[in-house]
């Protein structure tokens, strides 16, 4: 009776936690503009902002977490104009009927390479200025891209990526290209790290979104250096 009994509580228990792990779905972004990277900026930087996703797919609100100026600026503008398919919560069986919209957080971290291939980094050093919430990945290691040494110009790639259980980036994917930028950008995000997303007290998989700017290069910057 014992044994019987422990069966059903360990059967109950894999039943739950198999609907708990299908119970959410992460916005996914629709589509969108980003900024265009201003020949006259020559400075780096890193823009991390969590963005608010309404059940109805639109930004409803943005919250600035890392700046640097100009880029905060322009880049926080952009993305209200942005639209995904909505968060969706599930009661554990697989038919459309099951699914609703739910409101939830997008990471959307953004890292643009100094312009200036050599001499020193001019500009304002990235400052964080807020926390993310719970179900908002938040990178911990950010590595920068190379600059393609054949690239003549400049050019911007979006980059949507799973982050999983461990903080991992997996099956990233260019969803705005740039070549020849891709594959240093999707080369780059592969060596980040993230503190995972938790939903609900419990640590999931979740979509973010990353932004690589490659400025137009100059040989040197003039002036002090960061």
């Amino acid at each position: 009776m014992r044994v019987t009994t422990a069966c059903a509580v360990i059967l109950l228990a894999a039943s739950l936690l198999s609907a708990a792990d299908g119970s959410f779905q992460p916005a996914r972004y629709r589509g969108g503009a980003i900024p265009a990277l201003s020949p006259t900026i020559l400075a780096g930087g890193e823009v991390i902002l969590e963005l608010a996703v309404g059940s109805d797919g639109t930004v409803r609100d943005v919250k600035t977490l890392r700046a640097t100026p100009p880029y905060t600026e322009a880049l926080s503008f952009a993305v209200r104009a942005w639209k995904f398919e909505p968060a969706e919560q599930l009661d554990g069986r697989s038919t459309a009927a099951s699914r609703r919209p739910v409101d939830s957080t997008v990471l959307l971290a953004a890292v643009f390479r100094p312009p200036a291939l050599t001499g020193p980094t001019l500009g304002d050093v990235p400052r964080d200025v807020g926390s993310e919430t719970d179900g908002t990945p938040f990178p911990l290691m950010i590595v920068q891209p190379v600059f393609p040494p054949l690239a003549q110009s400049g050019g911007s790639v979006l980059i949507e990526t799973s982050v999983d259980v461990n903080g991992h980036a997996t099956d990233s994917h260019v969803i705005q290209s740039s070549p020849p930028f891709d594959e240093p950008a999707l080369a780059a995000l592969r060596a980040w790290t993230f503190r995972p997303a938790r939903v609900s007290g419990t640590v999931r998989p979740t979509l973010a979104y990353i932004l690589f700017g490659f400025p137009q290069p100059v040989l040197g910057a003039a002036g002090g250096g960061r």
